[in-house]
């Protein structure tokens, strides 16, 4: 068996519900869509098929027992993604997906991370997979306009939310100057949503491998 892969590496996680955990990222090769917004476009027409061997065995010469399938979008290498978790149970999965794909295993993930894109919603889609997911969170890249992002959540009821402001290639003091206009409406609109920042890139820049 073999996968498109763009790149494994080992870094912490810098987003969402389990930021700062250790973790081996299988990032995938190839999307169903192109955000402008995209911060690894690097991935998204790339072609690096790897034998299943020798993806498991990067992999495992990490200490790290929390491997997260990003990508590009992984759900459309779910047939590999099944395979590799049902072959290694030892490992805590997540799976970071835009949200437009219904995926094999589903129960099998220990947590999924859902980033949907308001210009391609399946909503669905996000309702089977808010549905069966044993732990979800759905995590959404903001500018400080965010009332589509409200109103899908409150159509949805949508639980475990996260808020990332967007990373618009401008130095790091605009960033936190965006981050800190963003929690300020957050605490007044909405705040049952958490707001966290890219943390890896804040700690090591924008680049690949990190």
């Amino acid at each position: 068996m073999k996968a498109n892969i763009s790149e494994i590496f080992y870094s912490i996680q810098g987003e969402g519900q389990t930021i700062g955990f250790p973790a081996i990222f299988v990032r995938f090769c190839g999307c169903n869509l192109n955000c402008p917004f995209c911060d690894t476009k690097y991935a998204l027409n790339c072609e690096n098929w790897m034998e299943y061997k020798e993806i498991i065995r990067e992999v495992k010469q990490y200490p790290s027992k929390r491997v997260i399938f990003t990508g590009g979008e992984p759900a459309l290498q779910d047939d590999f993604i099944a395979y590799f978790m049902r072959d290694n149970p030892e490992y805590i999965y997540q799976i970071e997906t835009n949200g437009t794909i219904i995926f094999k295993d589903i129960e099998r993930f220990n947590h999924i991370t859902i980033s949907p894109k308001m210009f391609a919603l399946k909503k669905e889609v996000l309702i089977e997979l808010n549905k069966r997911a044993n732990s979800i969170e759905f995590k959404f890249v903001v500018t400080e306009n965010f009332y589509n992002e409200l109103r899908l959540i409150k159509d949805l009821n949508l639980k475990n939310v996260v808020f990332q402001p967007i990373w618009e290639n401008e130095t790091m003091l605009d960033y936190l100057k965006k981050g800190r206009k963003i929690i300020e409406k957050i605490k007044t609109e909405a705040p049952f949503i958490r707001v966290i920042p890219q943390l890896h890139k804040i700690i090591y820049g924008n680049g690949r491998g990190i």
